[in-house]
């Protein structure tokens, strides 16, 4: 987390895009051209995060950041993982819409404007569905599928792919996923559950056209050790009884229904859940089964037009206070 908290005035930028970056360097020029092309006509900026790769993407990354004046990088100290860098930006968003985006280029830019449009209908949080997922069934579809139910059983929650990386949040979302203590592991199914109505969106889904896929049947596990460090037996309890209090979803107008064998589903779906994490901890030693901090920052480099937008609002928040209108963590 940043030692001195940026400040963001309402509307400036009312897009931020994320994009978490680990050995993606082949792919950023492409990305980048087609991110401003498909934002042209709004005002945003682009939070790239190095997640401590081994290629030339910082070299890239501090590249557009002084090309471009919309673009801040985040260098983390070392490989924390995708949800944990998505978390560092999250910490430094300044818009009023999110995005976040993979930087592999499976996910298409130009799916951006239908989530936004989602958001500004009226959602919370607006996902993304792939329609035509690529990859191999057996290491990586399969294993995403089983995923999907899993998790919507386990939270009583009926979300179509919870694995896309290609989600938009508002602002409030966000700050109340910032305010959790400690920070969520999982990003994504912490913002669902903070989320009051969610709008499903068809994507578009490549395969990347640079490198391979660091997924393996062994991230199952991996998911599963997360989500249980994440949410607690009788949160997820409440939500699937229906009990007053328990922050029901509305998914498209759907809710979830309550029945006894919609809960035995979901007790099924712990005890797999659990199972799977028993595995991931005591055969590979996942990190995010420990209680580490999620990520350390090493450098960040703002854009130069929020830089500019945050030290006149410090001037303003030193001389006239009520002239601030937004802090953020």
């Amino acid at each position: 987390m940043p030692s001195t908290p940026i400040i963001c005035i309402a509307g400036e930028p009312s897009i931020t895009v994320v994009v978490p970056v680990y050995d993606n360097a082949a792919s950023l020029s492409e990305l980048h051209r087609r991110l401003i092309s498909v934002l042209a006509d709004t005002d945003f900026e682009i939070i790239y995060v190095n997640d401590a790769s081994s290629d030339d993407s910082l070299e890239l990354l501090w590249r557009l950041n002084a090309t471009d004046d919309r673009v801040a990088v985040i260098d983390l100290a070392e490989n924390a993982g995708q949800s944990a860098a998505v978390l560092a930006a999250l910490a430094h968003a300044c818009g009023n819409i999110v995005v976040t985006i993979d930087a592999d280029l499976e996910n298409h830019p130009e799916d951006i404007p239908a989530l936004v449009a989602a958001v500004r209908n009226g959602a919370d949080l607006a996902c993304g569905v792939r329609r035509r997922r690529s990859g191999p069934l057996l290491t990586r579809r399969g294993p995403s599928a089983l995923a999907n139910r899993l998790v919507g059983l386990a939270l009583g929650v009926d979300l179509d792919d919870w694995g896309c990386g290609l989600n938009a949040a508002i602002a409030t979302v966000v700050r109340r996923l910032l305010a959790a203590n400690p920070l969520p592991l999982l990003p994504k199914v912490e913002a669902v559950l903070l989320a009051s109505r969610i709008s499903q969106v068809a994507v578009e889904h490549s395969e990347r056209p640079h490198g391979r896929s660091t997924y393996t049947v062994r991230e199952l596990g991996v998911f599963a050790a997360r989500f249980l460090r994440s949410f607690a037996i009788r949160r997820t309890l409440r939500r699937l009884l229906g009990e007053p209090g328990s922050g029901r979803v509305s998914v498209d107008g759907f809710s979830p229904r309550r029945s006894a064998t919609r809960t035995l589903a979901g007790l099924g779906a712990w005890a797999l859940l659990t199972g799977a994490a028993l595995i991931a901890t005591a055969w590979h030693r996942v990190r995010a089964a420990r209680n580490d901090a999620p990520f350390r920052i090493r450098e960040i480099r703002a854009s130069r037009r929020v830089a500019a937008a945050d030290s006149s609002a410090r001037r303003a928040l030193r001389d006239r206070p009520d002239d601030a209108v937004s802090l953020r963590r």
